[in-house]
């Protein structure tokens, strides 16, 4: 797999997690787990693991013990696949339609990301033209932060035509307020809402996961962690603005949320605000309902459990590393000529040429105008990442080798060359190739390769 597609597999098989525990979750665990489980898993899908998949799986080995688990299901691949061969007459891809799909995707993903940046700034520019500076709110800015550990600054405005209150800016938060007369308990409650959204960078995880969503358009996963992340982005704002509210006070902050709950033109954007479809809404309310009905306190016992099953959930996740291959580049310095795939024969012999002069024969296809060594599997995989030498690293490694032939093509100066052949090994997750035994030896005047 490619490397944005091991990606989108880790991330997905985090969501997938999520599915299965959500049920759990629910009853047992706080928002703030399932922030946090969100969070991670939307960075999951940007952090490029899987190019670290040798060193990954070597700790896990050690870590763990899983070399033999490691070794019996490691999949090889066909290195082929993943090759781009450059002729001098052009470029030959074995895969064309997987690097199409890719270049379709990026260049979406980009034009989508393009499209969402301008609305943004346009949207920015509008709301800025009509607004003006709250004195009083940015008074009870103070007031509500003031104690906090790391302060928080953030101006209030005042917009008119704006329906529901917003915070926008991705790494310093505006806060704009509808232009109405606003009493000063729904005020505080208010400006409490979006201040949590400030503090804990709300606009930059939902900025990020706008782009994680237009990367991976075709994946319906990334979509429902688009909406559970808002949501539970909201439930975690509400729960801190009724924490020591009374019953009638939770009631009056619910109703100020169905006030504001008509506007939702902007859910694309990274901006964060109190509106709400009405399926999200309910939600909502249910949750601090229950909240303050039941009273529960989450505490020691359930955060380590939280963090354990966020653990476990993200290791299980990044297992997916092991599907990932590196794509390599070739270079030959001759015009590009097609060669038929492998052709295997059962105990067949013909004018003196046996199933091994045949099977070694296909080989080299797979050699160029310079000197070159290569390892073909049993499986018939070809791998130039060939390293004989016993250096720090490959001796660091617990290997887990691969049988199968190493090949040498070797210039003699003069326009001739000779292919030797051996016995091999090759360990999937370093690289070391170990010579064994010399097989043959086939040799050419002129180089035909």
């Amino acid at each position: 797999m490619s490397l944005l597609s091991t990606m989108s597999l880790a991330g997905s098989v985090l969501v997938v997690i999520y599915l299965l525990l959500y049920l759990l979750t629910k009853r047992y665990l706080p928002v703030l787990w399932h922030k946090v489980y969100l969070t991670v898993n939307i960075l999951l899908f940007v952090v490029p693991l899987a190019r670290f998949k040798t060193s990954y799986a070597e700790l896990i080995n050690k870590c763990f013990g899983f070399e033999t688990w490691y070794q019996e299901n490691n999949v090889v691949k066909n290195m082929m696949e993943y090759t781009v061969f450059v002729y001098r007459d052009g470029i030959y891809i074995s895969n064309v339609l997987m690097y199409i799909f890719a270049a379709i995707s990026i260049l979406l993903g980009i034009a989508g990301l393009g499209v969402r940046i301008k609305r943004y700034f346009t949207v920015y520019r509008n709301i800025m033209k009509g607004v003006e500076r709250f004195e009083k709110g940015e008074l009870v800015i103070n007031k509500l932060t003031n104690g906090y550990r790391i302060p928080v600054k953030s101006r209030v405005y005042l917009c008119a035509g704006l329906k529901t209150p917003i915070t926008i800016g991705i790494i310093r938060g505006k806060i704009m307020l509808p232009a109405v007369a606003w009493e000063e308990r729904r005020l505080e409650d208010v400006l409490c809402h979006e201040l949590v959204h400030i503090r804990v960078r709300d606009n930059l995880v939902k900025a990020i996961l706008t782009f994680v969503a237009l990367m991976n358009f075709y994946n319906p996963l990334v979509y429902y962690l688009l909406y559970r992340w808002e949501l539970v982005t909201e439930m975690y704002c509400d729960e801190k603005v009724i924490a020591n509210k009374s019953l009638p006070e939770t009631g009056d902050y619910i109703n100020l949320l169905i006030d504001f709950a008509e506007m939702q033109e902007m859910g694309k954007l990274p901006i964060a605000g109190l509106n709400m479809s009405e399926k999200q809404l309910k939600e909502r309310i249910e949750n601090m309902k229950r909240m303050k009905k039941t009273g529960k306190k989450f505490g020691k016992m359930s955060r380590l459990a939280g963090g354990v099953m966020i653990a476990l959930a993200v290791f299980v996740s990044s297992l997916t590393v092991y599907a990932y291959e590196e794509r390599q580049i070739r270079y030959f310095d001759r015009p590009y000529e097609k060669v038929d795939d492998f052709v295997w024969y059962d105990n067949w012999e013909e004018n003196g040429r046996t199933e091994l002069d045949i099977k070694y024969d296909a080989y080299e296809k797979y050699a160029d105008a310079e000197d070159i060594t290569f390892f073909v599997s049993e499986e018939g995989n070809v791998y130039y990442d060939v390293h004989m030498e016993t250096d720090q690293m490959y001796r660091s490694c617990s290997h887990s080798y691969i049988s199968g032939t190493i090949a040498k093509h070797i210039k003699d100066g003069k326009g001739g060359c000779k292919m030797e052949y051996y016995d091999g090994k090759k360990c999937t997750k370093c690289g070391h190739v170990v010579l064994g035994d010399f097989v043959k030896t086939s040799v050419y005047a002129v180089c035909p390769h």
